[in-house]
């Protein structure tokens, strides 16, 4: 079974992941939830970003997900003093890597063209949800980045 695509799809996500983790580093305990309005700080993008990478390759549908599960609330929520720190959220954001790294590397090329069984709008196939999912994902990297710059460091890591 042919896995070309699939081998370029979870190396694009590796790369991704390693993005993730280079930017979310950068910030130091104070700037960590500090930002700039009440969505743009550093701990919140983040927590969206993992918290949206989990829903898209948990299964479920929308509705049945329970966003912020793992901090006890969404980022919309959460008051600053209870926001995951940065190691919380590294941590997490490895289970859904190695998770995410699981679910992409079980397909074959042939696969990536199956119907998505969850209709959330993110892609009518496989390959479709696996693109808005890397999508999501860098343009709220590209939020970090720009936090970062805002906190006086160097942004916008490229692997």
């Amino acid at each position: 079974m042919p896995r070309a695509a699939v081998n370029d799809l979870v190396e694009q996500y590796q790369r991704a992941f390693r993005m993730l983790y280079e930017e979310m580093e950068r910030f130091d305990e104070a700037q960590w939830v500090k930002g700039i309005s009440d969505f743009q700080v550093p701990a919140k993008v983040a927590m969206h970003i993992v918290d949206c990478l989990d829903y898209y390759f948990c299964g479920k549908p929308g509705e049945q997900y329970h966003w912020g599960y793992r901090f006890g609330g969404g980022w919309w929520e959460l008051p600053e003093d209870r926001l995951p720190d940065q190691g919380a959220l590294l941590a997490y954001t490895r289970e859904i890597e190695v998770r995410t790294m699981a679910e992409l590397s079980a397909l074959d090329d042939a696969d990536l063209a199956r119907p998505l069984e969850i209709n959330d709008g993110s892609g009518a196939t496989i390959l479709g949800h696996a693109i808005y999912a890397l999508r999501h994902t860098m343009h709220h990297h590209g939020e970090l980045a720009a936090l970062a710059t805002y906190h006086g460091h160097e942004g916008g890591s490229w692997f």
